[in-house]
């Protein structure tokens, strides 16, 4: 396996608005690493614990980071699903729309979604995947946990 880094990728959200007015956030994560597989019959688990150890010594080089196991098909084609992401806790009066971040979401559970949309009570969020559908509550300085900086995913 090799690990190799990767350019920039990027998603864009296109927001309808009242007056069938269209908004574009551009979506990105500053810094997507890419573990090729060089063995195609390697197994998951083995594809599975390189993602996790890569994120993990990244994380030990950043003090107040964080890893987490991606999830789901919300964040497609930007990180897909069981990418490793590292959340930074960067101040969250200096967030900004385009931005990737974790917050516990609606159950409680961590999500990763991009901000749309600064509000006075929070953050509007939503899935690069999810159409133009935002995230049923925002997010605020409660819930929120820190800026996806980082992301590893395979190849």
């Amino acid at each position: 396996m090799r690990y190799p880094a990767a350019p920039l990728l990027v998603a864009g959200l296109l927001l309808f608005g009242a007056g069938c007015m269209t908004k574009t956030v551009v979506v990105s994560v500053p810094r997507i690493e890419r573990l090729e597989v060089i063995d195609p019959y390697s197994p998951a688990t083995v594809v599975e614990q390189a993602l996790q150890d890569r994120a993990e010594d990244y994380v030990a080089t950043r003090p107040g980071s964080q890893a987490w196991r991606g999830k789901g098909l919300s964040m497609q084609p930007l990180l897909p699903p069981n990418a490793w992401v590292v959340t930074e806790p960067l101040p969250f009066n200096t967030l900004e729309a385009g931005q990737v971040v974790m917050f516990h979401g609606r159950h409680g559970r961590p999500v990763a979604h991009a901000l749309v949309e600064r509000t006075r009570k929070g953050w509007v969020t939503m899935g690069v995947n999810n159409g133009n559908v935002a995230d049923r509550n925002l997010m605020t300085p409660a819930n929120y946990l820190g800026v996806v900086t980082t992301a590893f995913i395979v190849q």
